[in-house]
């Protein structure tokens, strides 16, 4: 292996390890919030009466114990993921296409679409027909994450909350999408797909994919704005720079949300090994070409948010006047 391999392996297990130590702080500091607060709790309910204090504990014990075990049941429901080889000629490639097969029939998005496999036909054609149709759902959910991000940044302007919710929902709609192919990822498997994502999105190399961006959402914003904003409030520059900036920075979020679900999808349905710099640059393409018909279905919604905003502001300075 060369030293540039050599580098990208380290600089992997590093980044796992800088993971998991994290995640073990945020867990541990969660846990001991979380019995403070239960303590707080009980002691206020015990001295109004004992009997309520004990009913608290074990209504909290319940809770806490759902929260622990339902996540964990929902993990070891899902058929384990094995890895997947490298030569396609190979005996290992093709054991893992007919396992893949064999877990591809128990998908329940599969199921409840009645799609069936054909076995006269070959192997690997009937497994990209199913992870199609499974990507058409990834694709929903993706969309789904993608509208509430953009309609939540662009109306709410607060930066740090902003950034949290971005945050929280790229984490959520990765566990979604993964969920959709019905594997039950092991936590080395989740800290590759979040490593390799994350790197995907933050490494400076993928500088290039910026100008592509550029490219894509300029006449995006362009052809949905264009026009529209000027004729809609006349002379008041001001409000119409604000709802310009609203958009633009809603679409960012967006375009960012797209494109990790898209990188999501590709690593999931995945059949041989994905090449990470065009993994990345498809990923880009299909995010910019999801991003026109997302903004402008809600892009609507934020001017009418605006509208209304405007409205109750015109009705509080008139009855002030009055």
């Amino acid at each position: 292996m060369n030293d540039n391999g050599v580098s990208m392996d380290n600089t992997g297990k590093s980044i796992k390890n800088f993971f998991m130590i994290l995640g073990f702080g945020l867990l541990l500091l969660l846990i001991l919030a979380a019995f403070n607060q239960t303590v707080q709790i009980v002691n206020f309910m015990t001295a109004i009466h004992p009997f309520l204090g004990k009913l608290t504990l074990a209504v909290l014990a319940v809770t806490f114990g759902l929260i622990i075990l339902v996540p964990f049941a929902a993990i070891i429901k899902f058929s384990k993921m094995t890895e997947l080889p490298e030569d396609t000629s190979s005996p290992a490639y093709h054991d893992y296409m007919n396992q893949l097969k064999v877990r591809l029939h128990k998908n329940t998005i599969l199921k409840t679409a009645g799609f069936e496999f054909d076995d006269a036909e070959d192997t690997s054609l009937e497994i990209d027909r199913a992870l199609s149709l499974l990507n058409e759902k990834s694709r929903s959910v993706i969309k789904d994450n993608a509208a509430a991000v953009f309609l939540t940044t662009a109306i709410s302007q607060n930066g740090v909350l902003d950034g949290a919710f971005v945050l929280a929902s790229i984490t959520k709609m990765i566990w979604q999408i993964a969920r959709i192919y019905d594997q039950r990822p092991s936590l080395n498997r989740m800290l590759v797909l979040y490593g390799n994502i994350g790197a995907t999105v933050l490494m400076a190399r993928g500088i290039e994919d910026l100008d592509l961006m550029d490219e894509q959402i300029e006449p995006i914003i362009t052809s949905v704005l264009g026009g529209g904003l000027a004729n809609l409030i006349p002379g008041a520059v001001t409000v119409t720079n604000l709802i310009v900036n609203s958009i633009t920075e809603g679409s960012v979020n967006a375009l960012l949300t797209l494109r990790v679900g898209c990188l999501t999808k590709m690593y999931c349905s995945s059949t041989t090994k994905p090449n990470k710099s065009k993994l990345r640059r498809s990923a880009t393409i299909e995010a910019c070409s999801l991003l026109g018909s997302l903004m402008k279905e809600n892009t609507v919604i934020v001017l009418k948010a605006f509208g209304l905003a405007a409205k109750r502001a015109a009705k509080n300075t008139l009855k002030i006047k009055s």
